[in-house]
């Protein structure tokens, strides 16, 4: 499909309830469970603590794998192209978390990760990624003030044929790499009265999508019970 007919295309509606299965899928437990990763563990007989696992360039057990994931400088969530949430990286609890997530929580269809008033927007943010009309699509998270700048990249997940497989979302808090940046270089942040900010648009810029859904798709998995 060529870039222009895929622009011209209206998104397909995205399954946000993830309600078929597929080659991934763990059938059998009901995703809504809150202790879908226990069942799942048990169905599957998933590998655990120092157990080896090869990645496409290394080895590592799976303790190793979550010391790694955990420490990463920025909070993580795996969604598949199924719109199953599947993994956060628990690096703190909830209440310290940029957007709070519960192990009871994985599992989940992503809808049961946004407000009732966000799924519209998330729904098209996931549509941009699974059609590839962007790679990466952020958003701001309004209302920081001007120590904090936290920042929502959603970003493609493919495999080795390009195949889409779902969204590998990174939530992190720019202000302190820019000033570390300022701190080092001796420079400072000033006001250009010429500049409109811009804290919601998405790398797309031939994608105008609502303001106040974008906004609302930064909503954690943690603001639903």
């Amino acid at each position: 499909m060529t870039e222009e007919k895929n622009q011209n295309q209206e998104p397909q509606v995205e399954d946000l309830f993830s309600t078929k299965d597929i080659d991934t899928t763990i059938t059998g437990i009901k995703k809504d469970s809150d202790t879908w990763i226990d069942q799942a563990t048990e169905k599957t007989k998933a590998i655990s603590g120092e157990t080896y696992v090869k990645l496409d360039c290394g080895i590592l057990t799976v303790n190793q794998l979550n010391y790694f994931l955990n420490s990463m400088p920025f909070e993580l969530t795996f969604a598949d192209d199924n719109n199953q949430f599947l993994y956060y990286n628990n690096m703190m609890p909830a209440d310290e978390m940029l957007a709070g997530r519960k192990p009871s929580q994985v599992g989940n269809a992503i809808a049961y990760c946004h407000p009732p008033r966000a799924r519209k927007g998330a729904a098209k943010v996931v549509n941009m990624l699974r059609e590839g009309k962007t790679d990466m699509f952020r958003l701001a998270v309004p209302g920081n003030g001007p120590d904090k700048c936290v920042l929502h990249d959603y970003i493609a997940m493919h495999d080795e044929q390009g195949r889409y497989r779902g969204v590998n979302e990174q939530i992190y808090d720019l202000m302190p790499a820019i000033k570390w940046y300022l701190k080092h270089t001796g420079q400072k942040l000033v006001d250009d009265p010429d500049a409109t900010a811009d804290t919601v648009t998405g790398p797309s810029q031939h994608e105008k999508t609502n303001t106040k859904d974008e906004t609302d798709a930064t909503s954690s998995a943690s603001h639903q019970n």
